[in-house]
């Protein structure tokens, strides 16, 4: 009977930490992002319980660490539920990045209140690099001269010529006749 007794008074004690979600992987977009790019964080997440809609999500970035919380609403059911929760960071300066996910759950409809500790928490780290930027000068050039190897003018063909245009550009031909 005492043990009995133990059982029963520690039963709920057993279950009080227990965690109903877990981080199962992150993605980046774009995969090498730039310093011009928005980057979209995904995190897969996993509970044990249906529903699983989300309650509340959110992120702060302060200098390179960004420190992001998310918590889901978890039905009665005992099904596994997986869901995607989206960040979106807008461009980030150079550098390498800290992503710290803490993943939360509780039980109802939303706003549900949270359990006493954390599901899950999982960081991962990204480089953001910089932004290599191709210009294409798309505007008619007016054409100032043509030039020789001496720099005179001349529109003679079969030698290497200078066409400078106005904007400073040179492009040097060759045109055979």
């Amino acid at each position: 009977m005492k043990k009995l007794l133990l059982i029963l008074l520690y039963l709920p004690i057993i279950g009080f930490g227990q965690t109903f979600g877990s981080i199962s992987s992150f993605t980046i977009s774009p995969v090498n992002p730039n310093n011009t790019d928005t980057v979209y964080i995904y995190a897969e997440l996993l509970f044990c319980c249906s529903n699983c809609s989300l309650d509340m999500k959110s992120h702060s970035v302060v200098g390179n660490n960004i420190e992001a919380s998310t918590q889901h609403c978890l039905g009665m059911l005992s099904v596994i539920c997986n869901t995607t929760d989206t960040f979106k960071l807008n461009p980030l300066a150079v550098g390498t990045y800290t992503f710290d996910l803490t993943l939360s759950s509780g039980f109802g409809s939303s706003p549900c209140t949270a359990g006493i500790s954390p599901d899950d928490n999982d960081v991962f780290t990204f480089n953001v690099v910089t932004s290599v930027g191709i210009e294409e000068h798309t505007t008619n050039k007016e054409l100032l001269k043509v030039t020789d190897l001496f720099g005179r003018e001349t529109k003679q063909t079969n030698q290497p010529l200078f066409y400078i245009y106005e904007d400073g550009t040179v492009e040097k031909k060759l045109i055979v006749e």
